[in-house]
């Protein structure tokens, strides 16, 4: 092989196969490129993606919709024309649901010989963001080839095709194929500028077939719809068309599409973290009927194995709600199978609340204290007994204890064996679950008491502000570190200030009694441009938390991200995407973008919130509840977020402190 084909992009030798038909063989391939030069290479590029493109077009549409809402659930909708493909020459269109989650006054459909014809939503498939129209027209229609999804590779050209502008022409935009297999596997990935101009239009490969359908897909489980935040960032996603095609009989029979939901609750939720052990099932869920049991160990679902959390994420993205899912489990050494029909929706999880903390002894669980009114104190625990089994099952870490409060029913109380501190006799206490209290804690919790070597009251002890340094990050990163490490767990803070906001001082000055007297590291990165927070900045927090779990043990309860101003929206970003490491989000002062997660809440899969804000915020803190996510908002009409003396730190401290209560 000459240098020339060794140095002869891929893409490239693709091109000349398709263009002169040439079989796809290393001396055909060689043989061209030692007679090429570059002008012919660039040439046959583009004659090659230009014939794909009007190959494309014959199939592509353009979709106006008039009347209905705009905005749904204080979401907005997509305004003006969007993209369809046609996938059924008697008039079957599918295109992106960004414009079409409810059913809007009318909708036109402009065909490729300029004709309008009228259309109706059939169906739609909330776990790829697709929607199908039937249009009222007699006329065939040219429908779209699907691409051989087994032959593609990455690295090979696309183009993502829309038409939005103009109902006879098309926009188009070349990349390649990025990865295969995203979002759980229900999408292929392009770096083809994907956004809503092209959202239900097709990519395409360079014989006009078309590999998927563009849509703002989640590329986690988080943000509903929070592919549609993607499209700058050089990252799209298409549905493949042979999914499409083999759910469209459901579809064109009018039935949704809902992501299948199981209920497993695993003990951790690292995606790449195995073997998959369970701690039990979400009360009310498929998993729970089909008599999934703590202690089980995943290791097959719908006929593929399962190593890591990931891989049990995969084979229920690609089941739907109403299939039925096959799981493979360990139990006591031996193989069972379950059999689970999947639903699109588990009953709505509350967080369970018991009213103490706790933490690890040598033979149980020390109780440090016990909120007032709550479940805890009316079974008549207190402070310093010791918790050693809770339903017959041993209490080795206060992981064990949230993990079997985490999948508890309410109503069914749990058996508890407490001894007293001073007698070596242990007796049986029950205590009844309830759902996690809807007002804001009002009591103070206990402050550490530090003592020096001599045993004696330590009044000098300090907090300590350091700087951390995060490799290939410019951004500046001020740290509290109480002197309670090695005490017990710590609480993180991540805490996204103003723009251009780098006073560690006064970092300290609002923070250090906090950090002292709860034991929380509080972290601070300063934005690297002084006028901006930037979207790649949200990956701060989850290179911080990685470097923190390194040096010290943080307690996975209280780890929280906030934010100042737009500092906030950056927090939430931020603790959406990373939902499986963060316990609480909270923002002071921020204009609050409407969101929403994804999916509900689920055994220790909550999330709390706390918006400090100038007026009320009542829908937004109703959605979120609505979701199973326990959610507070405080009125503070005079906040203003460069003068802490506005803000109402005594309620954040507190609300902080309480998330550490199991």
């Amino acid at each position: 092989m000459s240098n020339v084909h060794k140095q002869m992009p891929l893409n490239r030798l693709v091109l000349y196969a398709v263009l002169w038909g040439w079989p796809w063989t290393g001396y055909a391939a060689t043989a061209f490129a030692q007679t090429t030069d570059d002008s012919v290479i660039l040439q046959a590029e583009q004659q090659a993606l230009r014939q794909a493109a009007d190959s494309a077009s014959k199939y592509v549409v353009q979709i106006e919709t008039f009347g209905g809402l705009d905005r749904i659930e204080e979401q907005s909708v997509a305004e003006g024309p969007t993209t369809g493909t046609i996938v059924g020459s008697d008039g079957w269109v599918i295109t992106s649901l960004h414009a079409l989650r409810q059913q809007p006054a009318s909708i036109l459909v402009a065909l490729g010989d300029g004709q309008r014809v009228a259309a109706r939503v059939v169906a739609r498939d909330f776990s790829r963001e697709l929607a199908l129209l039937k249009l009222e027209t007699a006329a065939v229609l040219p429908a779209a080839p699907a691409s051989d999804l087994g032959q593609l590779r990455v690295g090979q050209w696309c183009i993502a095709i829309g038409k939005t502008y103009d109902p006879q022409s098309i926009t188009q935009s070349h990349g390649i194929i990025s990865a295969l297999g995203r979002a759980y596997g229900r999408a292929v990935q392009t770096d083809a500028k994907v956004s809503p101009i092209n959202y239900g239009g097709p990519l395409v490969d360079l014989h006009g077939q078309v590999i998927g359908i563009l849509a703002p897909i989640a590329a986690s489980e988080m943000l509903e719809g929070d592919g549609s935040v993607l499209y700058d960032s050089g990252i799209g996603f298409a549905i493949p068309l042979t999914d499409v095609l083999q759910r469209l009989p459901t579809m064109q029979a009018g039935e949704d599409i809902h992501p299948g939901r199981l209920g497993i609750v695993a003990r951790s939720q690292n995606d790449l973290e195995g073997p998959v052990r369970l701690s039990g099932s979400a009360p009310g869920s498929p998993a729970a009927r089909a008599g999934v049991l703590r202690g089980d160990v995943v290791i097959q679902a719908q006929g593929m194995a399962v190593q890591r959390l990931a891989d049990l994420r995969q084979a229920l993205a690609q089941t739907d709600a109403g299939q039925q899912f096959e799981l493979g489990v360990l139990r006591d050494g031996k193989r069972v199978t379950l059999n689970c029909q999947l639903v699109a929706e588990i009953p709505t999880y509350r967080r369970r609340y018991l009213g103490l903390r706790v933490e690890a002894a040598s033979d149980g669980l020390k109780v440090t204290s016990v909120a007032k009114g709550s479940p805890a104190e009316r079974a008549g625990l207190r402070a310093d007994q010791l918790l050693t089994d809770c339903n017959a099952q041993p209490l080795r870490s206060a992981s064990d204890l949230a993990q079997l409060l985490a999948v508890s029913e309410l109503g069914i109380p749990l058996t508890l064996s407490v001894r007293p501190a001073d007698s070596p006799a242990s007796k049986s206490v029950t205590i009844e679950p309830q759902s996690w209290p809807a007002q804001l804690p009002e009591q103070d919790w206990p402050v550490i008491v530090y003592s020096g070597a001599d045993g004696q009251l330590d009044e000098n002890a300090k907090a300590q502000i350091t700087e951390l340094k995060l490799a290939d990050i410019p951004n500046q990163i001020a740290a509290i570190i109480p002197p309670a490490v090695g005490m017990r767990p710590l609480g993180c803070l991540i805490l996204f200030g103003q723009p251009g906001e780098t006073d560690s001082e006064r970092l300290k000055s609002q923070w250090e009694e906090f950090a002292k007297n709860y034991g929380w590291i509080v972290v601070a990165p300063a934005a690297a441009d002084p006028q901006a927070w930037s979207r790649d900045e949200i990956e701060l927090a989850a290179r911080l938390l990685a470097r923190l779990e390194q040096e010290y043990v943080l307690d996975s309860r209280r780890t929280v991200i906030g934010g100042i101003g737009v500092g906030g929206q950056l927090a939430i970003m931020a603790g959406m995407m990373h939902s499986q490491r963060v316990a609480g989000v909270f923002t002071l002062g921020t204009a609050l973008r409407s969101f929403a997660p994804r999916q509900p809440g689920a055994p220790l899969q909550t999330m709390d919130f706390l918006f400090v804000s100038d007026k009320p915020l009542d829908p937004l803190v109703e959605r979120l509840n609505r979701l199973g996510y326990v959610t507070h908002a405080v009125v503070a009409p005079d906040i203003d977020t460069s003068k802490w003396n506005t803000v109402p730190f005594a309620t954040l401290a507190r609300w902080l402190e309480s998330l550490g209560q199991l």
